[in-house]
């Protein structure tokens, strides 16, 4: 976990849209990603899966190189939440809103009896994950396990997710976001 709480804590935080937004080299590659910390990440998430996962998911934005690690790691296949739509068939659809942004998230790779672990890289305000859970459960298939890598502190996202999906969130971290930069808290 040494990489992963060098890559989040004590990082400078942005404003976006009246939230803090922790600018670091897992999710935003400033300065950049390095392999030991995708490594890292992506063999902590490996070990931490149920065996009865038999795919991963994720939405392509941040959490895209997690997932895509993890199954080289796993061989376990995955799918995808994309920000836009492709036009083919049997592909999902479910709106969005999370801490900067909302739109539609639209799923492919997910299908009826799927047992799946969803991946990403931070809980803050739970929004992104709400709508993955909800396109999901559209499939059929079955969401076993919610892995990610830290819960950013002050936006009760993970509460959120729990009282809105009935599904807990399994974390590595909590990042306080109230100062001027993060703090990892264990």
């Amino acid at each position: 976990m040494k990489e992963i709480i060098r890559a989040l804590d004590n990082q400078p935080l942005a404003i976006v849209d009246g939230r803090k937004f922790i600018i670091n080299p897992l999710t935003e590659q400033i300065p950049f990603t390095s392999s030991e910390l995708l490594s890292e990440t992506c063999k902590l998430i490996s070990q931490k899966l149920k065996k009865e996962v038999t795919k991963l998911v994720t939405e392509e934005d941040k959490g895209g190189i997690l997932v895509a690690g993890t199954s080289m790691i796993t061989g376990l296949p995955f799918g995808m939440a994309r920000w836009y739509p492709n036009g083919l068939a049997n592909q999902i659809s479910e709106k969005f809103n999370m801490e900067y942004c909302k739109g539609n998230l639209y799923l492919n790779g997910i299908l009826k009896g799927d047992k799946v672990a969803i991946i990403d890289d931070m809980v803050s305000t739970g929004g992104t994950m709400i709508s993955m859970i909800k396109a999901i459960e559209k499939t059929g298939a079955e969401i076993v396990q919610i892995i990610c890598v830290a819960e950013k502190l002050g936006y009760d996202g993970i509460q959120k997710i729990k009282e809105e999906t009935g599904y807990d969130v399994d974390i590595f971290i909590k990042v306080d976001v109230s100062g001027k930069k993060s703090k990892v808290i264990l």
